[in-house]
């Protein structure tokens, strides 16, 4: 309901943009959106609905604005600041911002974990590589790469569609996960970097937070790619 808002807030502004004489009774009734919702199978489907139909939908989330004041998991200080997205397509910059936070060093023990903890739970990237084939959804054709290892010991990788595979495609990130998460990624450092990063990183960087400030609330952290 709180993704329908943003839906709803994003068509209203497009419509009054294009149409600015537009009584309120033309944009609720002529404007329309496709949003998803879960059909009897649990399976998600698209549905077109008018603005003023979605506008009654979300109606409800009004009356809850107050209960987020003080939230500890409330991360932007808005209302439902425990909900957040990341936008289509995936930026390049993105993906390397991402890769960049492991370790350098490839015997550091929390990159030693991480590596095999992808390889014990089967993380290749494959669901990412999927999405990655499909028009618009990727900025970067192919995955990017980190490497380890050298002439005497062991050649090791992660790549970008690992690690959001390992982020994003599951129903829910647990205590466990966010905290092994946690440590390779440097996530307890992320309010304190210096340095501009762009929108696209930003919706990284606080997707990052929600994972470390999890494993701090001892709380599951709910997602859907």
């Amino acid at each position: 309901m709180v993704r329908h808002r943003g839906i709803a807030e994003f068509a209203i502004a497009q419509f009054r943009e294009k149409f600015p004489h537009a009584d309120s009774d033309t944009l609720t009734s002529k404007c329309t959106v496709e949003i998803a919702v879960k059909g009897p199978d649990g399976m998600a489907i698209q549905m077109q609905v008018t603005v003023g139909q979605l506008l009654e939908m979300i109606a409800p989330l009004s009356e809850l604005d107050g209960e987020c004041k003080g939230c500890p998991a409330n991360l932007s200080g808005r209302a439902f600041g425990c909900i957040g997205k990341v936008d289509y397509p995936i930026r390049k910059e993105a993906e390397d911002w991402l890769l960049a936070r492991l370790p350098d060093d490839g015997k550091d023990a929390n990159l030693v974990l991480l590596l095999k903890y992808l390889a014990d739970l089967g993380i290749d990237g494959a669901p990412v590589e999927a999405q990655r084939a499909k028009p618009r959804v990727f900025e970067r054709k192919e995955a990017a790469v980190r490497k380890w290892g050298g002439w005497l010991g062991p050649k090791m990788q992660i790549t970008s569609s690992q690690l959001l595979h390992m982020l994003a495609f599951s129903e829910s990130i647990g205590l466990e996960q966010a905290q092994l998460y946690s440590r390779p990624l440097g996530l307890a450092k992320l309010g304190s970097e210096p340095g501009e990063i762009s929108d696209a990183v930003e919706q990284f960087r606080v997707f990052l937070r929600a994972v470390n400030l999890a494993a701090r609330l001892n709380a599951k952290l709910a997602v859907e790619a």
